[in-house]
């Protein structure tokens, strides 16, 4: 069975084009800006900046539009903000009371849009059937996917609650291309975001837990909203205290919640920060999570979106700092760039 990157590889949604001869080049034109000019930009980087509050203090390239990939399940996390805030769904109502293929299935009658925000339904992680190179219908492949933990109660990371979430509120939303529209008018519009491109399957329907392309410039912009946000603020039409229950994270996992990756368990004693992307694949043992954090060095605030090959938004909401990243590289690291920005 290939690994997530594999497929993100073969499919061509991944961003592993090797930038060999580019990234010396491409470090020389960093701007000075202390050692953060030669961390950010190298291992492949597309372009990067850092904003305290509106104001950018560093940055290159930063109309580079590239492939954000799993950053897009941020932007699951903020339509489902829209839809609970609308009275068009609830996030502990049983999904097959609207997925009705799951009706008779003991196992997928206890899971909530909760858990598959919280990435913790049950589900197993769905590459092979949902990353193929072509997938006619990946609302109805997500629904057929097998259980193989008992919902709420182990982290997979995987596409699999993102399409099945996906079905789920496009249904609740009216069915068609509802959730398209949704996502159009209600979270990038409100936003100030454009995708040109966003990946779908032949029906037309786009993935939520990949798929889009943002220029640095747009992660900037995504990253001081949610800023607001994290801070209790509301934020471009977001309910600040919705968006707070959304993004919960779980038991089985404190550090994830509808897209966010959280540093808050950095006030434990013996908390240890971890590389995200080393760690999800193949998935730790349910014990790796409690005590792991971004960054021993960085206040409990700090959130993280992650991307595979080192897409990154970081965010400082007490600070009202953002950092936002595009890149392709298996080799990047966070651990550098976030101690430089302690």
């Amino acid at each position: 069975m290939q690994t997530r990157r594999e497929w993100l590889k073969l499919t061509g949604a991944g961003l592993f084009t090797t930038l060999a001869g580019c990234a010396s080049s491409q470090a020389a034109d960093a701007p000075a800006a202390g050692g953060l000019g030669a961390v950010a930009t190298r291992n492949g980087a597309k372009g990067w900046a850092l904003w305290d509050g509106h104001s950018k203090v560093a940055s290159w390239h930063t109309d580079e539009r590239s492939g954000s990939l799993s950053i897009t399940k941020t932007l699951a996390g903020l339509a489902v903000t829209k839809a609970v805030s609308q009275g068009k769904m609830s996030l502990d109502e049983p999904a097959y009371h609207t997925l009705t293929e799951w009706k008779g299935d003991a196992a997928k009658q206890q899971i909530t849009p909760r858990m598959l925000l919280q990435q913790v339904s049950g589900l197993e992680n769905g590459g092979n059937a949902l990353y193929r190179p072509v997938v006619q219908d990946k609302g109805k492949a997500a629904l057929s996917l097998k259980v193989v933990n008992q919902p709420g109660t182990f982290f997979r990371y995987g596409a699999s609650h993102w399409e099945v979430l996906a079905e789920y509120l496009n249904r609740r939303l009216g069915g068609g291309n509802a959730l398209e529209k949704h996502l159009s008018r209600n979270v990038l519009n409100s936003i100030g975001l454009e995708s040109p491109e966003w990946r779908s399957d032949l029906k037309g329907r786009f993935y939520l837990s990949t798929g889009t392309k943002f220029t640095v410039e747009d992660l900037g912009r995504l990253g001081r909203t949610l800023a607001k946000l994290l801070r209790g603020e509301n934020a471009d039409g977001f309910d600040a205290g919705v968006f707070a229950n959304v993004t919960r994270p779980s038991n089985a996992n404190p550090m994830f919640g509808g897209g966010l990756w959280r540093n808050v368990q950095v006030r434990r004693g013996g908390a240890h920060g971890i590389e995200v992307e080393d760690s999800i694949e193949p998935a730790p043992a349910g014990g790796f999570w409690p005590g792991a954090c971004l960054s021993t060095r960085n206040p409990a605030d700090l959130v993280g979106l992650i991307g595979s090959s080192g897409q990154r938004v970081f965010i400082w909401p007490s600070r009202n700092r953002v950092f936002a990243r595009l890149g392709g590289s298996r080799t990047w690291k966070d651990r550098p760039l976030l101690e430089t920005l302690a």
